[in-house]
């Protein structure tokens, strides 16, 4: 009797015991907001990212995870890439493919339906050396890592910033610094076609080692998991509805401007040919 009862009033404490982070929670020890949310473009998603960083180093927004994906392809260029050297035009002109720029570093993807986009931002102060660029980087990445691979195929972290799946690249990631607060956006393709990017993309100049100079046809893979389950195990909670939290509706607010500023800017965006 007195274990039944140990038993039943431990049962009934259980609820108020501290609850683990769930998702990509675990990266930051405070709360996370996380929005499931695509935009009516490329353009609109790239400002919303940049809104929302703006906004977290600006001390008005929490920590955050976004998920969006792309209805239609577009090329989007690394901060500082050179679109003679990184997209094929012509390709893109025929087929009526926008190329855009994205305010963070690295290569120059093609997004549409079949990539999902994570996006994630954080405090440097979210755990010790988050100031240094790489470590930030591999933070973020192995934090992503870690929750696709416990349940699901063995994903690693290699090269500057990728996901693997054995020696071929199922994700690639980029990072975009203020002050106090990071952006790091990951890439992850889980039923893409990867006919798209040969068609729009050139072979980059600068290469991780493991690629060992592959074309992407032998170098791209596409995670095997769906959608819903990459979202399952990454988002810090369950959704519960349409989001109408402050911080979104305050970063929604930025997105006409910044549309004009650079996402939608054909200045902006061709500013290294």
């Amino acid at each position: 009797m007195s274990k039944r009862r140990n038993s039943e009033a431990a049962a009934d404490r259980a609820p108020d015991a501290p609850q683990a982070p769930r998702g990509l929670g675990r990266l930051v020890d405070r709360a996370m907001a996380c929005h499931d949310l695509t935009l009516s473009s490329v353009a609109e998603d790239l400002a919303l990212d940049g809104a929302m960083l703006r906004l977290a180093d600006a001390g008005r927004s929490p920590p955050l995870v976004r998920f969006w994906e792309a209805r239609e392809y577009a090329v989007v260029l690394g901060a500082s890439r050179r679109l003679r050297e990184d997209v094929l035009v012509d390709a893109c002109r025929a087929d009526g493919v926008p190329v855009l720029r994205r305010s963070s570093g690295g290569g120059s993807v093609v997004v549409g339906p079949g990539a999902l986009n994570v996006t994630v931002i954080l405090p440097e102060a979210a755990a010790p050396g988050l100031s240094a660029v790489d470590v930030a980087q591999r933070y973020v990445l192995e934090g992503i890592a870690q929750l696709i691979r416990r349940d699901g195929p063995p994903v690693a972290v290699r090269g500057h910033g990728d996901l693997t799946l054995g020696d071929r690249k199922c994700g690639g990631s980029a990072q975009r610094r203020l002050q106090r607060w990071f952006l790091v956006h990951c890439s992850i393709l889980y039923q893409f076609a990867i006919e798209r990017i040969i068609r729009y993309l050139a072979i980059p100049a600068r290469q991780p080692a493991y690629r060992q100079g592959r074309a992407h046809q032998d170098f791209l893979i596409n995670l095997e998991l769906s959608r819903s389950a990459i979202v399952e195990v990454l988002q810090p909670e369950p959704s519960t509805g349409p989001d109408t939290s402050p911080d979104l509706a305050a970063a929604l607010g930025l997105v006409p401007a910044l549309m004009v500023e650079k996402y939608a800017n054909p200045a902006w965006i061709e500013r290294f040919l």
